[in-house]
């Protein structure tokens, strides 16, 4: 019955132990730096820029031109574009510092759709075959 008290008390011990780590007491080798975020350098504080160009391909019937210009925070320019259907669009832009606009216009009508006349094919009335008479002999 000892040896029973005794098991039962080393399990209540051991059920209610509390093992706790010892905590390391290290500290970092150097104190890392406060990080600054640099300013960005702009070379150009005003942008400003100008350019166009020109596409004439007779071989893929690519015709198209553009200009633009930049001053600050003022964009315009204008694009051209040759339709399919023989028209030229043309497109306006401009952007003053309130927002994009565009205005698109066609230059040019477009052919009328060439549709040929079409002529019924004249057929021949039909001809009843001749049989020959009946024989009655």
């Amino acid at each position: 019955m000892a040896a029973k008290l005794f098991i039962l008390a080393a399990l209540f011990a051991v059920a209610t132990c509390q093992y706790v780590a010892p905590v390391p007491a290290y500290k970092p080798a150097y104190a890392a730096p406060a990080y600054k975020v640099p300013e960005p350098v702009y070379p150009d504080a005003h942008p400003a820029y100008k350019f166009a160009y020109n596409v004439h391909d007779p071989s893929t019937y690519d015709v198209k031109s553009q200009e633009e210009t930049r001053d600050g925070d003022y964009v315009s320019g204008v694009y051209t574009v040759a339709e399919a259907d023989g028209t030229k669009r043309v497109v306006t832009y401009a952007d003053n510092g309130h927002g994009f606009e565009a205005v698109v216009s066609k230059e040019g009508a477009a052919p009328a759709p060439y549709a040929p006349k079409y002529a019924a094919p004249a057929y021949p009335a039909p001809v009843a075959p001749a049989y020959p008479a009946p024989y009655h002999g």
